[in-house]
């Protein structure tokens, strides 16, 4: 595959990231209603930490997704889809099990686990199909040419 579709890729994963920050950012903005009503009027203040650790977490995750992906070896990419998929999806069910009462940062990062594995599903289904649409393809032109 072309270096002009790694880098493409790559730019993807780099403006995902930033979308990635930038949610974790404003969700830092967002107050902790439950928090809030708990502490009754106290001021809570941004949660600077927190949406660091959440960034660093949500990098890593985007990483490793990529890098399990890597889409530009076309050989076994729906394989490498599943395992990414299955891998994520085991990885989301303790953030959502854990989501209740859950700052708002919390929930922006289940939000996003479950964005991920939407989108590896979503791909996973349409390499399965691009497959199966080429062994069917592979299979007519085989039993045209057979005598």
């Amino acid at each position: 595959m072309p270096r002009r579709y790694i880098r493409l890729f790559w730019l993807l994963v780099a403006l995902t990231w930033l979308a990635l920050i930038a949610a974790l950012v404003n969700a830092g903005f967002t107050p902790d209603y439950w928090l809030l009503r708990r502490l009754e009027g106290a001021e809570l203040p941004y949660p600077t930490s927190t949406v660091i650790l959440f960034a660093l977490l949500g990098t890593v995750e985007l990483v490793v997704a990529a890098l399990i992906v890597r889409p530009w070896r076309l050989k076994r990419l729906w394989l490498r889809l599943l395992i990414a998929f299955v891998l994520l999806l085991a990885w989301s069910v303790p953030w959502m099990l854990s989501a209740m009462h859950q700052p708002p940062v919390h929930g922006m990062h289940l939000l996003w686990l479950l964005l991920l594995d939407v989108g590896l599903l979503l791909a996973l289904c349409l390499m399965s199909a691009v497959s199966l649409m080429r062994r069917i393809r592979d299979g007519k032109k085989a039993g045209r040419t057979a005598p």
